[in-house]
């Protein structure tokens, strides 16, 4: 069994609605054991997270804080990169495939709560790996990103199941839309 990542104050915070400094006092407190790193941050295992709270009759689970995975396919280095650090920035797990072969590889070996799709792609189409997702998990949530909203490969990708259109460039406020749409953030 693999050892379960510790948690930050962050976190907990992030997880209880509460401030850091609500989960320091905890800590300071005795009742929630923690250990320092060597920058002198605290970090929780999870059990003594789960421990706290069972003995605190607090109704949420730690598995509600697994990081969401996101998978970026696109064919240009610039789009990708800006993508993963703004998803990266926000506390996502992101992983990057530069062209339809590697999108398929990726979906087929893992599953992902969100995609982010390049319609016009080197090896396989768009539209060929959002079919793909679709036939795995018909309620994916996928958005197609293109600078060609109107090419018949966008059309064709349309009909594999529905899907937001974002058109290139693409913007930070729109990274941030799609996921308050998508995650409630």
């Amino acid at each position: 069994m693999t050892e379960e990542k510790p948690l930050s104050t962050g976190d907990i915070a992030r997880l209880l609605h509460v401030t850091p400094v609500a989960v320091l006092h905890w800590i300071r407190a005795g009742k929630l054991p923690a250990y320092r790193v060597p920058g002198g941050h605290y970090r929780i295992a999870r059990a003594e997270v789960r421990k706290f709270l069972a003995d605190n009759q607090i109704p949420v689970t730690v598995d509600a804080l697994q990081p969401k995975r996101i998978l970026i396919v696109d064919d240009e280095a610039a789009v990708r990169e800006a993508l993963e650090a703004a998803l990266l920035a926000k506390g996502f797990e992101v992983l990057l495939a530069k062209d339809g072969r590697e999108a398929l590889r990726a979906i087929r070996q893992e599953r992902f709560d969100l995609t982010f799709l390049d319609i016009l792609l080197p090896t396989v189409s768009g539209a060929s790996v959002l079919k793909a997702i679709k036939r795995r998990d018909p309620g994916a949530v996928v958005v197609l990103i293109t600078g060609y909203p109107d090419h018949e490969e966008t059309l064709a990708a349309l009909e594999y199941g529905p899907a937001m259109l974002l058109r290139k460039p693409i913007k930070l406020e729109d990274i941030d839309t799609v996921l308050e749409i998508v995650f409630k953030v």
